[in-house]
């Protein structure tokens, strides 16, 4: 009952401010509706992929694979095609490599037999817009020579009747005559941004990343700003009385944040689709407890809400900025860019980007532990503040 009780007074101190409270529900609308309609400039930049190096491991050292290599030195969008030589794939990715290719051995033999080959690829994880380039490339150039397979065998078949030696002979010479020539034709291999534009909506990505990350650090501002004024009025000394704590009171306002945040964030996931929810859910967990401990010790530090209220927009407009929500990271100083991804919307951001790559949550670890550490070290720093207080 007294858990229910303090859920109910924050709720009301939360909802009961007149225009005040109404401007709290508007202002998250309007500034979704200002970064979608304003800001298709900075997340087209943000999003583009510019020139970029790939890498190629050519295992199969024929005739046929070099060949490949050399009509991929010829595509715009690579920068350069490294040979990969004795260089590891982690040695690649970190000189700048987007993708390591590794063409297997005795693949084209392979090719021309109709077997299923693997072809290995290792996409950099800090290049993610490009990586899902070459991998949704290379996809569909695989793609495209299985169906090719299928098209000649079918061939086959109704000319010849039931296939011997001689006739898949000529079936395999037909096929390989031209599989790497009309595979590369139709992909359209010059034209990479379009198949990147169907593929991997960046803009889409960049929007939901920029809207959520507002969200996740809007909502638990609105729901703290108010705590040291509680304080003050000895709101907190009154619930203890009664026999509450002051972990009950904090824990009413995480439950408030989180449900208030949880709602519109599931329902813009479900409307663009983005996805699978559990490789970016862990992201979204973080940078809320982050944006709850911030703010939590920002409020009793600062005094009054309106002081809270007002240092908040402050540091969430900073945060939006540097971590790429309204500004492309791309054209930050150096020391920017590196800080941008161990911010919230850079970390959000990299999560949805490594989702649509397959990528599960592991992936972003390096990142989230040390926003996770810095949550707990927020919270830490709040709890004398919160314990002095009551006791004043």
């Amino acid at each position: 009952m007294r858990f229910a009780a303090c859920l109910k007074k924050d709720i009301r101190l939360l909802t009961g401010g007149g225009l005040r409270s109404l401007a709290f529900l508007i202002l998250p609308v309007l500034l979704v509706f200002l970064m979608f309609f304003g800001m298709r400039t900075a997340a087209g930049a943000d999003t583009l992929a510019t020139r970029f190096d790939i890498a190629v491991r050519d295992d199969d050292n024929t005739v046929m694979s070099r060949m490949l290599i050399s009509q991929l030195d010829r595509i715009e969008l690579f920068n350069a095609v490294v040979r990969a030589g004795s260089k590891t794939d982690e040695e690649l990715t970190e000189a700048g490599c987007a993708a390591v290719v590794t063409v297997p051995k005795d693949f084209f033999y392979d090719l021309y037999d109709m077997k299923d080959t693997d072809v290995v690829i290792a996409l950099n994880a800090d290049m993610p817009a490009e990586a899902a380039m070459v991998r949704t490339a290379f996809t569909a150039l695989v793609g495209i020579l299985e169906e090719n397979q299928r098209a000649h065998y079918a061939a086959a078949r109704v000319k010849y009747g039931d296939l011997g030696s001689e006739e898949m002979e000529e079936v395999y010479y037909e096929y390989s005559n031209a599989a790497i020539t009309d595979a590369l034709g139709r992909l359209d291999l010059v034209e990479l941004s379009g198949v990147w534009e169907k593929s991997y909506d960046g803009e889409k990505l960049f929007f939901a990343a920029s809207i959520l990350s507002m969200l996740i650090m809007f909502i638990p501002l609105g729901v703290l700003r108010s705590v040291s004024e509680e304080l003050d009025a000895g709101l907190s000394a009154r619930f203890a009385v009664s026999g509450g704590s002051i972990a009950e009171a904090m824990l009413s306002k995480l439950v408030i944040a989180f449900v208030m945040t949880a709602v519109p964030v599931g329902l813009l996931i479900a409307i663009l689709k983005i996805g699978p929810v559990l490789s970016i859910l862990p992201a979204l967990i973080v940078s809320f407890d982050l944006s709850f401990a911030f703010f939590l010790l920002l409020s009793v530090l600062s005094g009054k809400a309106s002081s809270a209220q007002l240092i908040g927009n402050i540091v969430m407009l900073l945060i939006l900025t540097l971590g790429g929500a309204l500004y492309p990271v791309k054209l930050m100083p150096g020391i920017f860019r590196a800080a941008a991804g161990y911010l919230p919307p850079g970390v959000i951001l990299a999560s949805m980007q490594y989702a649509s790559m397959g990528r599960g949550a592991s992936y972003q670890l390096p990142r989230l532990i040390p926003l996770f550490a810095c949550a707990m070290v927020f919270f830490l720093a709040s709890l004398p503040f919160l314990k002095g207080r009551r006791r004043a």
